[in-house]
């Protein structure tokens, strides 16, 4: 009896996909997934280990040249700049990608000047965004 109330109560602390009439979706409708909100980032630093605040950065992506940075730009995300993280694509983005990879190309810029030019693949399932290739911790010389 404790066993199948147990069952019961963590069933409804997990996440199952949404039941909606995409095709997408109908392939996630019986997944379940964690409360784990996946950010995939990179790190710039310069030879010494230093953090590297860049001015402004972006994230295109190569297929349909949206910059998915457009809205990581802000001062709320000072912190991470000051601490040299940039985030490049995170389970905000999973429904876009979902079941899908792509190429992104991640551009730095320090004084109007493109420092970084890397690119990962990406992709997505039912629940999270994953990174394919690409160098996350990037040195500066």
């Amino acid at each position: 009896m404790f066993a199948k109330i147990t069952l019961v109560f963590l069933s409804i602390f997990l996440v199952a996909c949404n039941n909606n009439d995409d095709a997408e979706q109908q392939d996630c409708y019986e997944t379940i997934c964690t409360h784990n909100f996946v950010t995939i980032t990179v790190s710039v630093k310069d030879a010494a280990g230093e953090a590297i605040a860049l001015d402004t950065y972006e994230v295109i992506d190569n297929d349909t040249g949206e910059d998915l940075a457009a809205d990581l730009n802000g001062e709320e995300y000072q912190y991470l700049k000051e601490q040299g993280f940039y985030p490049i694509i995170s389970d905000a983005n999973r429904v876009q990608y979902q079941n899908t990879t792509a190429t992104l190309t991640f551009k730095g810029y320090v004084d109007n000047e493109a420092i970084i030019n890397e690119t990962y693949e990406v992709g997505a399932d039912c629940c999270h965004v994953s990174l394919i290739t690409g160098n996350t911790e990037i040195v500066l010389e």
